[in-house]
């Protein structure tokens, strides 16, 4: 793994293994004079190693090679053993020219095609259960892009340092806005990305789809006001990176005034003020459709009146206005023309002669009016789709908020702290972590936690009931772990028994470098801090799944 700053390159190799005796065994102390004898570490103290059970670290200055998303503890509180060989020199390493005196190494994906990247990425993904982190944290997303967002993994990752400092301080000002109890309204947007692909290929939008469209683009709007609202009553800028999201959008007013001004989304249809000839259409058409009414309900009261028919009957057959008459009195309706029968054939709907030329004026009118509402639509489609760039870039930018604001929910929800990434540059006497590449204290591991929280709620009214002890909530519960790797060590080794916790280690790591990555806040104490990684690779061979445990 490459790393920011100082750290290069950061690749760890790390197995677990439950008995390391075969390992020992090949890499017994000796065999290479490269590698000292391990000494053992326990509290901070050095006695000689165990016979069994190993585990290994090797240092170097500045550059580390893993196989897993990060380094592992040299230093971790559970129910394993840890041995640290100082200055080991690991075996996949390469020494640089003699007058340099640097070590150089490779970095994994260095000569790898995109495909292999992208394919190492998801299978690390895959060994650490990111999946189940982003399926979290889509629970606590406002809208439906941000829910699909998380649910299919596309949880933003900073691609850099800086972004992802950016990405923590979007979180950081997310927490201290909900903690006030005034969470943002994303009411009203929705995921217009479908619609608005589907105007630039040049398909003629529905009226439901483009009041979605600039209803979304007034709720964007909506949300901005509120969030600088906020700011405005906050002097101190603690809201400043949220409100930076939306800062320089352009929120497409006149698109949004035009599309209210045509089309009515309460009834899904263009309004008579869209068009001057569309208004000028329905009034004429409105004039005929009452001089026609009039006609044929005073033809249909004669005719039942003549007893031609058990009830005045006004109908449209063959989108005709007409009326109802047995067959047997079609003669009460001269020079009527039979438009259709009932089932039984006993009535004929009849349009009568006088009705002929309204009935015309109507259809031409109907069509007349159709042509000009999709001439409406038709130029409402092709301002989106004109605007197509903004729109997206406007709905990315929600989509960024509303997942910042998901990282703050759920940081809440965990009890989460905002994670720092280690400079060794920086690194002073007054501040004992800064001498730790990993420094954190009583993390665990974040799908466990929610696994145990939602057991204890589970327990809540069965303890009362007496089904389940308040002991097995406690055995649920998720050994908190602390970490510590010195800026000099290049490989960490845990070794332990079966079920000792040597993967939910490893994944917890990890999970803290995707989570700290992608600006989010993990369970842990103080204020923890590992190195920042532009690339996390683990390689798991036992394939347990930590969440299930």
């Amino acid at each position: 793994m490459k790393c920011s700053g100082t750290f290069d390159f950061l690749n760890i190799f790390i197995h677990s293994i439950s008995t390391v005796s075969e390992f020992a065994e090949a890499q017994a102390p000796g065999t290479d004079p490269r590698v000292p004898a391990p000494t053992s570490v326990s509290g901070g103290k050095r006695r000689p190693p165990a016979s069994t059970q190993t585990a290994m670290a090797t240092t170097t200055a500045s550059n580390l090679t893993l196989l897993l998303a990060s380094t592992l503890p040299s230093r971790v509180r559970l129910p394993t053993r840890l041995l640290r060989a100082p200055r080991a020199s690991p075996l996949r390493l390469s020494t640089a020219a003699a007058s340099s005196g640097s070590r150089t190494l490779t970095s994994p994906a260095s000569s790898e095609t995109p495909e292999a990247a992208e394919e190492l990425r998801l299978e690390t993904e895959s060994a650490l259960e990111w999946g189940g982190v982003c399926a979290r944290l889509a629970d606590f997303a406002s809208t439906a892009a941000g829910r699909a967002a998380c649910a299919e993994g596309r949880v933003p990752v900073g691609r850099s340092r800086e972004e992802s400092e950016r990405l923590l301080d979007q979180t950081a000002a997310a927490v201290a806005l909900l903690s006030s109890l005034t969470p943002l309204d994303f009411g009203g947007v929705g995921d217009v990305s479908a619609v608005i692909a589907a105007a630039a290929r040049g398909r003629l939008l529905a009226v439901r789809e483009i009041c979605g469209v600039g209803r979304s683009l007034r709720a964007a709007r909506g949300v901005f006001e509120q969030l600088n609202g906020l700011a405005e009553e906050m002097p101190d800028g603690r809201y400043s990176p949220l409100v930076d999201i939306l800062q320089d959008c352009d929120f497409l007013t006149e698109l949004v005034q035009m599309i209210e001004f045509c089309l009515d989304s309460n009834l899904s249809m263009v309004l008579d003020q869209a068009s001057d000839k569309l208004g000028t259409i329905r009034k004429e058409r409105r004039m005929n459709i009452d001089v026609l009414e009039s006609l044929l309900r005073d033809a249909s009261t004669k005719i039942f009146q003549a007893g031609g028919v058990d009830s005045p009957l006004v109908t449209k057959r063959r989108s005709r206005m007409c009326v109802g008459v047995k067959a047997s009195h079609k003669h009460l309706v001269p020079g009527g023309i039979v438009l259709s029968s009932s089932g039984s054939g006993a009535t004929y709907f009849m349009e009568p002669r006088d009705a002929v030329q309204l009935n015309n004026t109507e259809v031409k009118l109907a069509g007349d009016e159709r042509a000009e509402e999709l001439a409406v639509l038709g130029l409402l489609t092709s301002r989106i789709a004109d605007s197509r760039l903004k729109i997206r870039h406007l709905m990315g930018k929600i989509l960024e908020l509303d997942l910042a604001c998901a990282r703050g929910s759920y940081a809440l929800q965990i009890n989460g702290v905002r994670p720092a990434f280690s400079d060794r540059d920086n690194s002073t006497q007054l501040d004992p972590s800064s001498a730790c590449s990993v420094f954190i204290e009583g993390i665990q591991h974040p799908l466990l936690l929610e696994q145990f929280r939602g057991i204890v709620k589970e327990s809540d009214a069965e303890v009362g009931n007496g089904q389940l002890s308040e002991e097995v909530c406690v055995s649920a519960m998720p050994v908190p772990l602390d970490m510590r790797v010195k800026n000099d060590t290049r490989i960490v080794v845990i070794s332990g028994p079966n079920t000792g916790g040597k993967t939910a280690t490893m994944k917890t790591l990890g999970l803290a470098s995707l989570m700290s990555k992608a600006g989010m806040f993990f369970p842990s104490k103080g204020r923890p801090r590992l190195p920042w990684f532009d690339q996390v690779l683990a390689d798991i061979g036992d394939h347990q799944v930590v969440s299930v445990f």
